[in-house]
């Protein structure tokens, strides 16, 4: 596996952390931000059931390097056998624009490695099922470096 899948399996994994694991995993998501963070918080146990609960049958995942990932691929990233540990992750704020039964879920994460502090943004589109809100979609973008002064 490249090691930008590695290290962006690592930091997902470890921005659920940040998340109500008990309370994300527990039955349908009620509303769009529910969805996102049942989600990471599959992606963090590696626990492709509850993952595949959480996302569409036509699912794509953009990686930070523009890589397209889509529902079966990105289900075998997360087999139990592939979990790997991660460094800390700050999870921002999550924003939600809601039309009909359609949403997109925003948040961002930070994290340190290696003595390097990086940032990104994840934008997630969720969609209204007869079984609850469930991701159609994930994007994640590198944010750009602060200057320093």
């Amino acid at each position: 596996m490249p090691s930008s899948k590695r290290l962006t399996l690592r930091c997902l994994g470890m921005l659920a952390l940040s998340l109500a694991i008990g309370h994300a995993m527990a039955g349908p998501a009620d509303t769009p931000e529910a969805a996102a963070r049942q989600y990471l918080a599959a992606e963090k146990a590696f626990n492709v059931a509850a993952l595949e609960d959480a996302i569409t049958p036509g699912f794509v995942e953009i990686s930070p390097r523009g890589e397209i990932d889509e529902h079966d691929k990105v289900l075998s990233f997360y087999a139990p056998d592939k979990k790997v540990d991660g460094p800390a992750v700050e999870l921002g704020e999550f924003r939600t624009r809601t039309s009909g039964d359609t949403a997109v879920v925003t948040t961002t994460f930070s994290y340190a490695m290696k003595g390097r502090s990086t940032s990104l943004t994840v934008g997630m589109t969720a969609t209204h099922t007869a079984d609850g809100w469930k991701l159609a979609s994930a994007q994640y973008t590198l944010a750009k470096p602060a200057p320093v002064n």
